[in-house]
């Protein structure tokens, strides 16, 4: 009897202690998300306060002059510009001035990594940015670390669009979507990751590897607001990615007149690219600037190179491409991490959040002049995500 009873006291503080645990880790988790959640509301807040007004441009920070390859974490950063081309702003934590901080200390975290994107390369570089401390101070007035923060804008208009873009883009010249032509046309396809789930004729496996590789060229759907509305498909020129401007040359073959020259894809893109961080007075910008508008981009003496290389010419490039082009964006993909740590032992990580969204720019009425940024899609993300 003696012994059972030592066994049932055992078996209860057993179960005591892994009711605690189970308890605190509950407590850690939560944590974590509200870091997460609070890195994305800073997301959300920089850029209501510096891309919400009309006269902003916005691009990836390739076009600064970083180069594309592995290791260039800050490549496809999202950027802010005024109306002239200055800069204004990077769209990360602690960057707050033209020049880049660094990123590869231990005070910085990767937000897109192999789970997105494959191996860090061109065009498909891996993104780390800066960490941020949550700090509190206790009754004693010392400030105690309970956990950290990050987040990543990315600007969304430097993708071709996969569904819904009128006239269509030329996704085919990135990737082979035709199996999902059904199931795009229906707008059945509500995120970019869920390309990769829809049932067809290519493996799963290799779908998903191509929509990896493509994951800065290719988006979903994006939407540009113009004084008319909202539509769907314009095309962000404030870009260095090789890969979005092959697609936009195959884009001008797909919708040129019968007569029109055809363009190299390939070779427009290599001059293009190459060029495009060099000042173009002609055009107003400024070197490592933006594109100011879409007039000055169209009779840009990097457009012409690009188009002489590639066979083609500004007039009938123009005629085609200039109704889907502009120079800022107005849809943005936020990733945000959290993580817990143990007040004990600041060191000590005990639990982690990744989160997503894609935010858009509306408008109560076409004509105001500032947009506000809502959400239109959210999910948490597992570290196999990142």
């Amino acid at each position: 009897m003696l012994g059972l009873l030592v066994l049932v006291v055992y078996a209860l503080s057993a179960l005591s202690r892994v009711g605690a645990e189970v308890s605190a880790t509950g407590v850690y988790q939560m944590q974590a998300r509200q870091n997460a959640q609070l890195g994305l509301s800073q997301a959300i807040g920089d850029l209501q306060r510096f891309a919400g007004e009309d006269d902003m441009l916005t691009g990836m920070a390739g076009v600064t002059g970083i180069p594309a390859g592995a290791g260039q974490a800050q490549r496809n950063w999202g950027v802010v510009w005024d109306g002239n081309g200055q800069f204004f702003r990077w769209l990360v934590p602690g960057a707050d001035t033209a020049v880049l901080p660094l990123v590869d200390g231990s005070d910085a975290l990767t937000l897109v990594a192999a789970g997105s994107l494959g191996a860090d390369g061109a065009d498909r570089e891996h993104v780390r940015v800066r960490l941020v401390p949550v700090v509190v101070s206790t009754r004693e007035r010392s400030a105690v670390p309970l956990g950290r923060y990050a987040w990543w804008v990315g600007d969304e208009g430097v993708k071709l669009s996969a569904q819904g873009a009128d006239p269509a883009h030329a996704i085919d010249e990135l990737i082979d979507l035709s199996p999902l032509v059904a199931e795009l046309a229906a707008g059945n396809i509500l995120s970019h990751a869920q390309l990769a789930l829809v049932p067809t004729s290519v493996t799963s496996t290799a779908l998903a590897g191509q929509l990896r590789a493509n994951f800065h060229a290719l988006g979903l759907t994006h939407f540009g607001i113009t004084p008319l509305g909202s539509f769907p498909g314009y095309l962000n020129i404030n870009t260095t990615n090789h890969r979005f401007w092959r697609g936009v040359a195959a884009t001008y073959n797909r919708h040129k007149q019968g007569g029109a020259p055809t363009l190299s894809p390939g070779m427009f893109a290599d001059a293009l690219v190459a060029r495009f961080p060099v000042a173009d007075p002609g055009a107003g910008k400024r070197a490592g600037g933006p594109y100011p508008s879409v007039d000055l981009f169209l009779n840009s003496a990097a457009l012409g190179d690009a188009l002489a290389a590639g066979g083609g010419t500004l007039q009938a490039f123009g005629d085609v491409m200039r109704p889907m082009l502009a120079v800022r964006s107005d849809t943005f993909r936020v990733r945000a991490y959290g993580d817990a740590a143990n007040p004990a032992d600041p060191s000590r990580v005990e639990a982690t959040a990744w989160v997503e969204a894609i935010v858009q720019r509306v408008k109560v009425t076409p004509a105001s002049a500032e947009g506000r940024f809502i959400i239109t899609h959210f999910r948490w993300l597992g570290p196999d995500d990142i």
